[in-house]
């Protein structure tokens, strides 16, 4: 088997070093284990010459983007460049343990499941790790098409799964989100509305950096990523109404409790009190706080 690891580049020299040194190891670990490894970069800062090491003796395939055109247009490209079985989308910043790509295909390849999906640690300010997942039952939910219409997304960041590739839905392929954030939201809820298989791995595969300036951190641009698919959504053919409508009462009611006083936070909740609900009960039983990245 294959994978291809396909990473949208940004002015991204200085992540390149470990980056670099994440992709060796896993080679070297998936090449013992009889499989392949392919590193697609695409450069979505155009004006400047990505220089990428060779991945042992398998050179790195840059794709370089016309003008800076965004994650998911720069995902897609990568993704159309890619040959193998399966895609994990990485960011440059970001970094998968040396194993991560073998654990992961064996689980794929046993469970034939669409997406397979490890546990994270997320690195915090002070350079402490967070577990993400971290009870059985915020791990049952991986693939739960409800929680993700009703309490937000449930996977960190695709650097944490393994995509097969024959899965990735056309629509998400030709109708590209502008505002940088959810395409990955946006991916998982379209391979949820066509019941594709989510299988958990219980092992912290992925390490989400801590920069200060991640995407995933910032919920107004997320917010405006999620209203971005939002309206590609309405055309999707498969993908119900009433789950959009669900998805923009979430979206907003959240918009307006971080926006709002401790009087306006109460008022939002009352008038979303079924929403208000879940989501506490997701809080206390995942044991997760409010806030990405936080205790």
């Amino acid at each position: 088997m294959k994978i291809s690891v396909i990473t949208p580049f940004y002015e991204g020299d200085k992540y390149m070093e470990k980056y670099v040194g994440a992709m060796l190891k896993n080679e070297k670990s998936l090449k013992a284990a009889g499989h392949e490894l392919e590193v697609v970069l695409v450069n979505d800062s155009p004006w400047k010459k990505l220089e990428a090491t060779p991945i042992l003796n398998q050179p790195i395939k840059v794709v370089t983007n016309p003008e800076n055109k965004g994650i998911h247009y720069s995902r897609v490209a990568g993704l159309k460049a890619a040959t193998g079985d399966y895609i994990m989308f990485l960011d440059q910043d970001d970094l998968i343990v040396e194993d991560a790509l073998t654990a992961l295909l064996y689980d794929a390849i046993k469970t034939d499941a669409e997406v397979t999906v490890a546990n994270a640690l997320l690195e915090q300010a002070d350079g402490s790790k967070l577990l993400w997942y971290r009870n059985d039952y915020h791990k049952a939910l991986v693939g739960d098409l409800d929680t993700y219409l009703n309490i937000g997304i449930q996977i960190i960041s695709p650097g944490q799964c393994l995509i097969k590739k024959s899965a990735i839905p056309e629509f998400w392929m030709e109708n590209l989100v502008k505002v940088n954030g959810a395409d990955d939201y946006y991916l998982w809820l379209l391979m949820l509305a066509k019941k594709a298989r989510f299988k958990y791995v219980d092992q912290p595969l992925y390490i989400h950096k801590y920069t200060g300036a991640n995407i995933s951190a910032d919920t107004t641009a997320t917010d405006d990523s999620v209203y971005d698919f939002l309206e590609l959504l309405a055309e999707c053919d498969y993908f119900k109404q009433e789950d959009i409508h669900t998805l923009h009462e979430m979206i907003t009611y959240k918009n307006q409790f971080r926006a709002s006083d401790a009087l306006g936070k109460m008022g939002c909740s009352l008038a979303n009190l079924g929403l208000f609900v879940k989501n506490i009960r997701f809080k206390i039983k995942t044991g997760t706080g409010y806030g990405f990245n936080r205790g």
